[in-house]
């Protein structure tokens, strides 16, 4: 009988534990989760050739990944899990400078600009397949002229 209690509660205990994974309420409702930098076409067409990192800084924010080896590549990731579905779309965007001033561009960013807050901050990314990543790989800015050529 011992033996018995043993297995019964060994196979209830096993059980349990693989359900967890498994099994899901119905019913219950997931939140979205979004991470890192939202990189919009809007910030995108602000970049030009030639700005500073001070400038660039100052329109696509401080990247979240820091390069300690290589301080002329900034990356800014963006991830979204979708709620109850639990599929992860994920973006990156890149910017590259040789002595202090911008260079290339590349990676994948939102259409449309990004809402600050309220109702549309809510469907920011399910209106207009704003989940869909947008191809960029001719996305360099143009050259800013020199100042002292604009005189």
């Amino acid at each position: 009988m011992k033996l018995a209690s043993r297995v019964f509660l060994a196979v209830v205990l096993v059980s349990s534990l693989t359900a967890c994974s498994s099994f899901r309420f119905p019913g219950v409702y997931k939140v979205g989760i979004q991470q890192g930098h939202i990189i919009t076409q809007e910030m995108v067409e602000q970049l030009k050739l030639g700005m500073s990192k001070r400038q660039v800084r100052f329109v696509l924010g401080n990247t979240l990944l820091p390069d300690t080896f290589n301080d002329d590549r900034w990356d800014y990731p963006y991830s979204v899990r979708r709620g109850s579905q639990g599929g992860i779309t994920q973006y990156l965007y890149t910017v590259y400078f040789e002595n202090d001033k911008l260079v290339k561009t590349e990676g994948d960013y939102l259409p449309g600009k990004a809402p600050l807050t309220g109702e549309k901050s809510e469907k920011y990314l399910d209106d207009m397949n704003r989940d869909v990543p947008v191809p960029t790989e001719d996305s360099t800015p143009p050259e800013v002229p020199d100042p002292e050529e604009l005189e």
